[in-house]
């Protein structure tokens, strides 16, 4: 509240005028924002656009984030009781960190992961490392093992799953546990900006693409942060 409150300060101070709803493209000039507070539609004509949205939770199609079995990195911090056990499925930074969180709290937690290590596209040599170092703690992994499928029946929730041998799938595999993180990564919050209406190029990943000065290729449109590529 103190940082939120602070921001809203200097913007009144540097007389920056803000609206809370939802924004959309009509045009090249001009935004459509839907407000919060009744709905109502206001319409804003402009020189240049920023788009700066960020980034949602990737879901998997058959895992539906409800935030109380089956939990996002948002959920997984508001969680009102320590799990029994805690299945991530994701063996990146934001599963590792978080299984980690819940573990030290006395969580027990088995990690899936479909690549044959932790970490992505981090140094190898640090996620070997790593892997040895948590394991030690007590978490568990199964790493090359695609997940196939959620079903959940009271408060137990059962994830699906099978192992892959070169790329193959091999043995069917089960983990029960009474809450799932789904991690498998975040994707740009893409969607609903009229980029299509306007014509905003994106990529295959749905990252707005932009040039080394964040110009769209509508010039009077720009982008920043986890919307297009890179750090």
């Amino acid at each position: 509240k103190g940082l939120t409150d602070g921001v809203a300060y200097l913007m009144k101070k540097n007389k920056v005028t803000y609206f809370i709803g939802s924004g959309t493209m009509l045009s090249p000039n001009s935004v459509e924002v839907t407000l919060n507070d009744g709905g109502k539609k206001e319409i804003l004509e402009t020189k240049n656009i920023m788009l700066a949205t960020g980034s949602v939770v990737a879901e998997l199609p058959f895992a539906k984030v409800d935030e109380k079995l089956i939990v996002s990195s948002t959920g997984a911090l508001e969680l009102d009781a320590v799990p029994k056990h805690l299945i991530v499925i994701g063996g990146g930074v934001i599963g590792l960190e978080l299984g980690s969180v819940w573990m030290r709290l006395g969580a027990e937690v088995t990690v899936v992961e479909y690549a044959p290590m932790i970490c992505g596209a981090s140094d190898q040599g640090a996620a070997k490392l790593l892997l040895k170092i948590l394991q030690k703690q007590g978490m568990k992994f199964s790493l090359s093992t695609k997940v196939t499928g959620i079903d959940v029946k009271g408060g137990t929730v059962t994830v699906k799953a099978e192992t892959m041998v070169d790329g193959k799938s091999g043995e069917k595999v089960e983990f029960q546990g009474d809450k799932v993180l789904v991690a498998v990564g975040r994707k740009p919050f893409s969607d609903g900006l009229g980029l299509e209406k306007v014509g905003v190029k994106k990529d295959s990943r749905g990252m707005v693409e932009v040039d080394e000065h964040f110009r769209t290729n509508v010039g009077n449109i720009f982008a920043v942060g986890d919307l297009i590529r890179g750090p």
